[in-house]
């Protein structure tokens, strides 16, 4: 039988998801929980492959199991072996034939932009170009299978923090990352929007800004067919880790941004 669990991660401390020679990767440490509980028979299917200090929320996998050990594959069960930053907090038994990747009808991102004082309404009225379905040649960095369709992208703001909510039918390799960035340029007014509107035409060559990774996140992924059971154990117990992380890496960011403040505050007059 087969079987489908949701993957949540810290992307920071691995080289991706996808398993690489002689790199820590998230599908490494998957790989290696399942084979200690022993459940699992060959490779395992995902639902995307996402870059070093990408995080995520609903990367989804698929693996063939013996019906007898499927209590073996309860979240709470795999957790057990898994470091801290990743963990699984949902499962579902899969239809033969089922595949985490090519059976995915939309896959949604969120990025988290910091930048106090860029220009909302202009990235907004950015992003509606990108709506639909169009070639998204200039804001990848693929060159084939490059007409992608849009079904969401909403940007939201909160004291200076932007989020983008990003659903498509598929993404190209950096497609989300330079969509941000490229907007972001807009927002910023160190780009217009001829600029922006051209990058919608591939025949132009131009290319797009690449955001940074560790400010995405693979939210979730949409599937027919499948009856996901959450653990609220397991999603109690990241949450308890995710409240440490957030707190220490707050210290950090506010420890930043007093000494940019106390930079702003001595620099020279330049008048």
């Amino acid at each position: 039988m087969k079987v489908a669990l949701k993957l949540a991660y810290l992307g920071d401390n691995y080289y991706g998801f996808q398993k690489q020679p002689d790199r820590v990767t998230v599908d490494s440490q998957v790989r290696r929980a399942l084979a200690q509980i022993g459940v699992i028979h060959g490779d395992f299917c995902y639902a995307g492959r996402t870059d070093r200090g990408v995080s995520a929320l609903g990367q989804v996998i698929d693996f063939w199991i013996d019906e007898d050990k499927i209590d073996l594959t309860r979240p709470r069960c795999v957790n057990g072996r898994l470091p801290r930053d990743i963990w699984t907090w949902a499962w579902s038994i899969a239809p033969v034939g089922f595949s985490a990747r090519w059976n995915a009808l939309w896959r949604e991102y969120q990025y988290l932009l910091w930048h106090p004082g860029l220009d909302r309404d202009l990235m907004e009225e950015a992003a509606e170009m990108l709506l639909g379905e169009h070639d998204f040649r200039n804001f990848s960095s693929a060159k084939v299978g490059t007409v992608k369709r849009v079904e969401k992208l909403e940007i939201r703001e909160r004291d200076g923090l932007f989020i983008f909510d990003i659903r498509a039918d598929g993404f190209l390799w950096n497609m989300v990352r330079k969509i941000v960035g490229a907007t972001e340029k807009v927002g910023s007014g160190q780009k217009d929007m001829r600029w922006f509107k051209d990058l919608l035409r591939p025949e132009l060559n131009h290319g797009a800004p690449t955001a940074p990774a560790e400010g995405l996140i693979l939210m979730e992924v949409g599937y027919d067919g499948l009856d996901w059971q959450v653990d609220q154990y397991s999603r109690a117990r990241a949450g308890r880790m995710l409240a440490g992380t957030v707190q220490k890496r707050m210290a950090g960011a506010m420890v930043a941004l007093e000494l940019e403040r106390a930079m702003e505050v001595c620099r020279p007059d330049e008048s």
